[in-house]
């Protein structure tokens, strides 16, 4: 999907551009700052698949491939002005800018691209709140019937408190280990946002993301998993119903930050929905708090 086709108003980063914006939003807002996490990480997937010798066209990765645009007439270095769009199971749409008093280059870039599928089911993620109402307004303008929103806590936990996170003790009947590529099905078939595309978006975060899970020590069932998300934090961490209430979540949720912490030079992140109390509370358990508040807005695709 290119915009230097059709003219379009957002006009692609080019990869020394991420890398120039990734730095100006480290500048402006320190290293906790989402946007600067979700460029970072970005940029550590391109270095990867590069080095995989994966195309940028290849399908079986375009889940881990983001592509950054800004304002096709303005210069990203003044205002940090952004939008990332994001395909893996459905369009996924974040954007910023610190331009003060409404941040008008933003709004021509969102409200005049044609690349945006407002119709389609995208989800808008990490909405800063002041933008939220004015782009529900826009996706109903766009012929969006369905909104949900979501508003979510971002937790955050230093990258030193990460790298000498305290693990529990594994109980005996159980085993930890990293997720390997035949994984990936039965994580699937557990995953609530399964869809088309989906299991290809695991595959990919199996072979190039950090991830973990816990087995039975006597049959080898995994029971338990989590990944290592697009901001390089935690995500997708889930344990089966049969093996609940064993502190398997706590377990493996400091063992990722510790994980990533040992690996990486980033502070730790998670992100979960305001009315999650029980993930809140394990979070806060090992260090993590709460940083900010945004919304994650889910566009309901039209039936056709």
């Amino acid at each position: 999907m290119s915009s230097d086709k059709n003219g379009d108003i957002l006009r692609p980063l080019s990869d020394s551009e991420v890398d120039e914006l990734l730095d100006l939003y480290k500048v402006k807002f320190g290293i906790r700052n989402f946007h600067y996490l979700l460029l970072y990480n970005q940029r550590k997937w391109d270095r990867q698949l590069s080095e995989a010798q994966i195309p940028r066209n290849d399908l079986n990765h375009i889940s881990l491939r983001k592509q950054f645009y800004t304002h096709r007439r303005g210069n990203f270095r003044t205002w940090g002005t952004y939008v990332s769009l994001h395909r893996d199971i459905v369009q996924s749409v974040s954007f910023f800018s610190w331009q003060p008093d409404g941040a008008a280059e933003l709004w021509e870039c969102l409200e005049q691209t044609q690349l945006i599928e407002w119709t389609q089911g995208a989800l808008l993620t990490n909405v800063d709140l002041g933008f939220c109402n004015r782009v529900k307004e826009l996706a109903v303008s766009r012929g969006v019937t369905a909104i949900q929103p979501r508003q979510c806590f971002g937790m955050v936990l230093s990258h030193e408190d990460a790298f000498c996170a305290k693990v529990p003790d594994l109980p005996s009947e159980f085993e930890i280990r990293r997720l390997r590529a035949e994984d990936a099905a039965m994580v699937h078939d557990s995953w609530p946002n399964k869809g088309e595309g989906s299991l290809t978006y695991l595959q990919a975060l199996v072979r190039f993301n950090k991830s973990l899970g816990i087995c039975r020590s006597d049959t080898g069932e995994l029971i338990a998993w989590i990944f290592q998300n697009d901001f390089s934090g935690l995500g997708m961490l889930q344990v089966l119903p049969k093996a609940e209430r064993r502190g398997l979540g706590g377990l493996l949720a400091a063992a990722m930050s510790r994980e990533i912490a040992r690996g990486e030079e980033i502070t730790l992140t998670a992100w979960i929905v305001a009315t999650n109390w029980r993930s809140e509370a394990l979070l806060k358990r090992i260090g993590y708090q709460k940083d900010l508040v945004n919304e994650w807005i889910k566009l309901v695709p039209n039936s056709s």
